[in-house]
């Protein structure tokens, strides 16, 4: 009875004990948060009336650009007049030469389109500008013939600040614009000091001024994103902007829960009315271990309290506690953790005891004995379905494991998918037993199959020697024809070796939306993919023996590369596919042509490209121009040839 009394008078004691210091650790956080609280608030306040006066000088500095601008413009119009050619003939030499001698970076010509028709920055050549505020701006300069300026921007491309000037000749049908670089000018101006400090150390100098501020920005927000102006060129997430933007403050913590970043608007209330404001967002990361740290030490020195307080009452029952369950349970416990993180030939202790405990550790042994023989069992039948059914596809159809498939199961994707085919494969068979055939698909396959794993894609199914795979990216699907490619040299230099001779394959790329899912009847069923894009994956493959060419893709690919010209690509020719109706446009990837073949076929690629473009507008008459251009720059060269027969005589 004393021992039951004493154990309840401990804890009574120690509940009371961890209330208190419960209590006194949750004052202690709440009263620290709240004084970090309001150095963030200020913090804040300090960014906007700093950028306040940034801003003063932005627009100061845009007066005065505007003001060169208004000398500048007529003197580039009087100098494009001197040359003697319309703005659009100029090279983007002439313009650059332009640019130097009166000290602004590019210059464009703006037609009443709102078209870039020329200009010395090739990514925006033919921008278009969409109808708006800005639009309208510029059909008020046209033909004024004085300079007029739409204030301090960030370029869509850099982020970098820039003001632009604008000036309609008067009689003429085009606005001349010039761009400078704010920074650039800044530094030459009589304050480059001053701007080197406002853009380096103005706004930084918060994290030195708080030890508990690991990071400030300011981001300024356009039309073309959310950019800094510290780190010039990086962009804030568009949705974590408009949730700012929206909500006036968000609180992002980080996975460790150390540090706080604080994103908050603003925008400058008493801007004059002829100016307009700009909106920024404000960006403070703050330390908060202060707040912990006074937890920890406000718990730290109540344990330590009721610790000298208690010392023999714990002494007592901590001895018995610990040596009778809470050893052989710890140990059990340690012992289940790690046979949940695999070691399933773990010992398990006490299974001598003739106890609850013993008979507990027992109990535990034989459930880690029979886990460890079905998951043995399960490891194998795993690795032996995932030959036939790939992770992947499963995967696709939102179902974990082969168990959980059904047949009908079915999910609509949007993907590209590649079929490839061994040429003239039928007579090299007939000269093969079964035997040597087989040998011969799996010695293929297995120098293409791991390729197309490493390239983001997995096989859908073999089809004898031809491969169909999936793709969830254009981008990946043209890497992995051109990674195949490679390893076909790889496995003829093996058969050259052997003697025997080399084998040529075909691959054909499409991109669109499919049907992926289970066919069948209930006793057998497969996996596979429906739909219109599969089949014209497989005419695409197989027009690639028509042109004489190893790899083919559908315009729709094409489309869907992020960075189409990052390979060696080209159109070749515009057909209406077999079992369809709508023209297709055909691209030949030709990266991996011998040198001089490359070569030759690059200097044909844009205006192909462009001749493209305008018979899919049916402008034929252009067409035919760009065709007939690039057979000139490559006679005989088949893609122009088949091209300029889609084009219809001009008498």
């Amino acid at each position: 009875m004393k021992r039951k009394v004493g154990l309840f008078l401990l804890t009574v004691l120690v509940a009371v004990s961890l209330g208190a210091t419960l209590v006194a650790s949750l004052a202690m956080y709440r009263l620290v948060s709240g004084l970090q609280d309001e150095d963030l608030r200020r913090i804040e306040t300090s960014l906007s009336e700093r950028f306040d006066v940034f801003e003063t000088m932005l627009r100061s500095e845009n007066k005065r650009n505007t003001a060169v601008m208004a000398k500048v413009l007529p003197q580039i119009d009087a100098d494009v007049a001197g040359l003697g050619r319309p703005p659009a003939d100029l090279t983007v030499e002439q313009l650059n030469a332009m640019a130097a001698k009166y000290g602004v970076e590019n210059i464009y010509f703006i037609n009443r389109d709102h078209t870039v028709f020329n200009t010395n920055l090739a990514t925006d050549r033919g921008l278009v500008f969409p109808k708006g505020p800005f639009t309208e701006f510029l059909d008020s300069v046209f033909d004024k013939g004085k300079v007029m300026s739409d204030g301090v921007d960030l370029s869509s491309v850099t982020g970098t600040l820039r003001t632009y000037a604008y000036y309609g000749p008067p009689g003429k049908d085009y606005i001349i614009e010039a761009s400078t670089d704010v920074r650039t000018t800044l530094k030459q101006s009589d304050f480059g000091w001053m701007s080197r400090y406002f853009f380096e150390d103005y706004f930084s100098d918060a994290v030195q001024s708080n030890p508990y501020v690991t990071d400030v920005d300011i981001y300024l927000i356009n039309a073309s994103g959310t950019w800094s102006l510290i780190r010039v060129g990086e962009k804030l997430d568009p949705g974590l902007a408009a949730k700012v933007l929206q909500i006036g403050r968000h609180e992002v913590p980080d996975a460790a829960g150390h540090l706080v970043t604080i994103y908050s608007r603003y925008n400058r209330a008493e801007t004059a009315t002829d100016e307009t404001p700009m909106m920024i967002v404000r960006k403070v990361t703050y330390d908060m271990e202060l707040a912990r740290e006074a937890v920890r030490h406000v718990f730290l020195s109540s344990m330590a309290v009721l610790a000298v307080m208690l010392p023999l009452v714990y002494w007592l029952t901590s001895r018995l506690l610990q040596r009778r369950i809470l050893d052989p349970l710890l140990n059990l416990r340690g012992e289940a953790g790690a046979i949940a993180g695999g070691d399933l030939d773990h010992a398990i202790a006490n299974t001598d005891r003739r106890d609850e405990i013993g008979h507990l550790a027992r109990s535990f042994a034989a459930m880690r004995d029979s886990v460890r023989s079905r998951i043995n069992d399960l490891r194998e039948t795993n690795m032996a379905i995932e030959r036939f059914v790939p992770q992947a596809f499963l995967a696709k159809i939102g179902k974990p494991n082969i168990v959980s498939v059904a047949l009908g199961d079915n999910k609509r994707e949007h993907m590209t998918i590649m079929f490839s085919d061994i040429r003239n494969f039928t007579a090299l068979s007939e000269t093969m037993t079964p035997d040597e055939n087989f040998a011969f698909i799996n010695s293929y396959l297995e120098h293409m199959g791991p390729v197309i794993r490493e390239h983001g894609g997995f096989i859908d199914k073999y089809i004898g020697d031809a491969i169909m795979a999936l793709f969830e990216s254009a981008d990946d699907g043209v890497r992995a024809g051109l990674a195949m490619i490679d390893a076909l040299e790889r496995f003829n230099a093996v058969r050259r070796t052997e003697g025997l001779a080399p084998v040529n394959i075909g691959i054909g790329l499409n991109t669109g939306s499919l049907m992926m899912g289970t066919i069948g009847e209930l006793h057998r069923m497969d996996g596979t993919v429906i739909s219109d894009a599969v089949n014209l994956a497989s005419r695409v493959e197989s027009l690639t023996k028509v042109y004489r060419v190893v790899m083919l893709l559908s315009q729709y690919t094409y489309e869907h590369l992020a960075h189409p010209d990052a390979h060696a690509i080209r159109p070749v020719d515009v057909v209406v596919v077999r079992g369809k109706t709508r023209p297709v446009v055909l691209f030949e990837v030709f990266e991996r042509d011998p040198a001089q073949v490359r070569a030759d076929k690059l200097k044909t690629r844009t205006p192909l490209i462009d001749g493209v473009a305008a018979l899919l507008r049916q402008d034929t008459h252009a067409a035919r121009r760009h065709f007939e251009e690039s057979l000139a720059l490559m006679p005989d060269d088949p893609a122009a040839q088949n091209l300029l027969k889609s084009c219809p005589s001009d008498g």
